[in-house]
């Protein structure tokens, strides 16, 4: 099985370990935003797009970081770790509020999900060791 794994060049365990530094970097991110918020005098509208940017740089990451482990198909180890990201955070969303949107915008925000997954694999892939 492991050597199944290494001749595919994704393992999949260490691509949830990615996932999970990429969530741990989305909450940092989001405690530091919430603080400059705090203390700033940056205006509510910003709420929404800064929880946008921090998102999709955190779906970047885990992209890049799962497929930086991968020789070959970055695009769609990053595209598919996107995905999981976003189906994670819709499913984490479902789980403390109850209820889950399901609307254009929020297939959107998926579709966004995928493509900075794929930018980010697309980066990963490249990076030298």
């Amino acid at each position: 099985m492991k050597m199944a794994q290494e001749k595919s060049g994704l393992g999949v365990g260490r691509c949830v370990l990615n996932l999970m530094t990429a969530y741990a970097v989305t909450v940092v991110l989001v405690m530091l935003f919430a603080l400059v918020l705090c203390y700033s005098d940056i205006s509510e509208e910003w709420i929404s797009r800064g929880a946008r940017l921090i998102t999709l740089f955190s779906v970047a990451l885990a992209g890049a970081l799962c497929a930086k482990s991968g020789k070959r198909g970055g695009w769609l180890i990053g595209g598919v770790s996107g995905i999981l990201y976003m189906i994670v955070l819709y499913a984490l969303g479902y789980m403390i509020f109850g209820e889950i949107e399901l609307s254009a915008a929020s297939m959107l925000r998926v579709v966004y999900g995928l493509l900075a997954g794929i930018v980010g694999g697309i980066i990963g892939i490249n990076m030298k060791k």
